[in-house]
């Protein structure tokens, strides 16, 4: 197995435990301004945790009354959302880190006659990766082959330095098979990992589908 590192912030104090209750809850799920305003708060958490270990240098500032000294990231990442359910996280962790190169790709299960899926990618638009620092935001990792497939279409120009994962919340399964599949030294920053997956590869108990209740139901993928 690869070396990587798993932060999951359900077992740690702060405010990723209530604003997942509010993400779980069914009657706060029914306003999806609200679901998708909590989504935006933690990509904003897990995005300033992760600044916490970010590469960082010194530079000097002028005041009006002289010289202080700043502490500033050494260099912006590349930020990539998997297009729908990814789309309010984004936009949190983009709050932190608001002068990233965004990429954005579209995957989606297509189920087959064997009562199976594959990951399906139609639509990618994204600067060079190649040698790049890449985070990439889901919110569900539950069989983590979209995740997979994703971080595969990003490398197609060249494989980036490190990967950071941000994800609401996981499976251990998906964990797993991110893990065996992701480059070594991948680092994930986790709301929760949850009990497991159900025989359709949904997360349980999770929290439903993150892009109907954001955007609406789908008739059509």
């Amino acid at each position: 197995m690869n070396e990587t590192l798993i932060h999951d912030f359900s077992t740690k104090p702060g405010m990723a435990g209530s604003l997942l209750f509010n993400l779980r809850h069914e009657v706060a799920q029914s306003h999806r301004g609200a679901f998708r305003h909590n989504l935006q708060r933690l990509g904003s958490l897990l995005g300033n945790a992760m600044a916490e270990v970010w590469p960082m240098k010194e530079v000097d500032v002028k005041t009006g009354l002289g010289v202080a000294q700043c502490t500033v990231i050494r260099e912006q990442p590349v930020l990539a959302t998997v297009m729908r359910a990814g789309l309010p996280m984004h936009a949190g962790v983009l709050e932190v880190w608001d002068e990233a190169d965004c990429a954005f790709v579209s995957a989606y299960r297509k189920h087959n006659e064997k009562g199976d899926f594959d990951i399906e990618i139609e639509y990618i638009g994204a600067p060079s990766c190649k040698d790049r620092l890449l985070v990439l935001v889901d919110p569900m990792l539950a069989t983590g082959a979209s995740m997979v497939a994703a971080y595969q279409a990003l490398c197609v120009d060249g494989a980036p330095r490190q990967l950071h994962v941000i994800v609401a919340i996981a499976s251990p399964e998906g964990v797993e098979y991110a893990q065996n599949l992701l480059p070594k030294g991948t680092v994930f920053w986790i709301g929760a990992i949850d009990e497991g997956l159900d025989a359709n590869g949904y997360i349980v108990p999770g929290l439903g589908d993150a892009g109907d209740l954001s955007y609406g139901t789908k008739t059509r993928s």
